[in-house]
């Protein structure tokens, strides 16, 4: 209320009436206790008292996120956003008995969080979706009797609103920045274009390996180099190991097991790493300047977060002035790297639908470990801007 938040309960007469600004969460709540038992139906009171299923959301919520997280194989950022979506429902209507919940608070949620903060129809009708499965789980477990948001419909994305709105990069602005950018950032940047796979592959990736497994990517490397004839170049190519990657993404399924050639240009890549001269497992590395403590999703002090990388790449091309005429949610990210990989290798006639471990195409698979984990082995193809 006029900028400034204030608690507030409906009385009998619907009409809201607001606790001065200062009043504590605990103060608001037993004067309305007191109020309701005042002045409403001291039965049906009595009644939600002896009801162990009518809690408040915010009592529901650990239990919810505790299901989801052992019933649904989500990836790490899909859970990560389940939480916060829980944790933005539970700053809204936390306090709120979960059998007084009605379709009004799933209109106010996505009101709240997406309609008035101009977000578009994918970020609504993700939230929506977020609120089906929360009450679903929430009726499975009796918290409700009436489903809030069934019935609720998503919003209808037309064609030309599924246009991409980030840029893309140019081999030219790619060329710029890979010449600006720290030792590390290069390393990155080069993998990335060779290998066409993402940050959340890149940060995980080892230097040495002794064999492949599931959820780690790194390099197993040949004693002696393998001459492999390749059907896309036609041509004979010296390969030196094979570089690993379980793709985070998709890591359920089976396509995201990829065996990518090392070729000469990606070992040079490699070796540049180590000009570091840094003890560390991982190729994408750098010192710290800070003593800070390792991050959760890191376990070796010079292990450089995905979160990084990439920021270090929007960083070096701002201060370049690259792309300066667009917004900052247009600009192209690190990832668009993965674009101009894939469109050289396309031209080149890779099968990219493989090599990106994308799974929206039929694959053949030719090499199965110990795990029986199959692995698509994909050409041995260097990209040259």
């Amino acid at each position: 209320m006029r900028g400034v938040d204030r608690f507030f309960f409906r009385n009998e007469n619907g009409k809201d009436v607001f606790f001065p600004a200062g009043t504590s969460f605990i103060e608001a709540y037993q004067a309305a206790q007191t109020y309701n038992e005042m002045y409403r139906d001291p039965a049906s009171i009595f009644a939600s008292k002896l009801d162990k299923y009518n809690k408040p959301i915010v009592d529901w919520s650990k239990l919810i996120i505790k299901r989801v997280k052992s019933e649904e194989e989500l990836g790490e950022n899909a859970f990560n956003t389940f939480v916060k979506d829980v944790e933005k429902l539970d700053s809204l209507f936390g306090h709120i008995l979960s059998k007084e919940i009605t379709s009004e608070h799933a209109t106010e949620y996505l009101n709240h969080y997406c309609v008035n903060q101009g977000k578009s129809k994918n970020v609504y009708n993700r939230k929506l979706s977020f609120l089906n499965k929360y009450f679903n789980y929430l009726m499975d477990e009796q918290g409700i009797e009436i489903h809030p948001s069934q019935g609720k419909k998503f919003r209808k994305i037309k064609r030309d609103e599924k246009s991409k709105d980030r840029s893309d990069l140019s081999k030219e602005a790619y060329q710029a920045i890979y010449e600006a950018a720290p030792l590390w950032l290069k390393v990155a940047m080069g993998i990335c274009l060779q290998s066409t796979h993402a940050v959340k592959e890149l940060h995980r990736l080892k230097h040495n390996i002794k064999k492949p497994k599931v959820g780690e990517c790194g390099c197993v490397w040949y004693e002696t180099p393998k001459v492999i004839w390749c059907v896309v170049s036609q041509k004979n190519v010296p390969t030196f190991g094979v570089m690993y990657i379980h793709r985070h993404k998709s890591q359920h399924k089976k396509s995201s097991f990829v065996a990518i050639p090392i070729t000469t240009e990606l070992k040079q890549i490699i070796e540049l790493s180590k000009t570091d001269n840094l003890v560390c497992p991982y190729i994408v590395r750098r010192k710290p300047t800070r003593n800070n403590k390792i991050s959760k999703y890191c376990d070796h002090r010079f292990q450089m977060t995905s979160n990084n990388i990439s920021r270090g790449f929007s960083k070096i091309r701002d201060d370049l002035k690259l792309y300066d005429h667009l917004p900052k949610e247009h600009r192209p990210t690190f990832h668009e790297i993965r674009r101009v990989a894939a469109q050289a290798m396309e031209h080149a006639g890779e099968n990219l639908t493989q090599r990106m471990a994308h799974s929206d195409k039929e694959t053949t698979k030719i090499y199965t470990d110990s795990q029986n984990v199959e692995w698509i082995e994909v050409a041995p193809l260097s990209v040259q801007l």
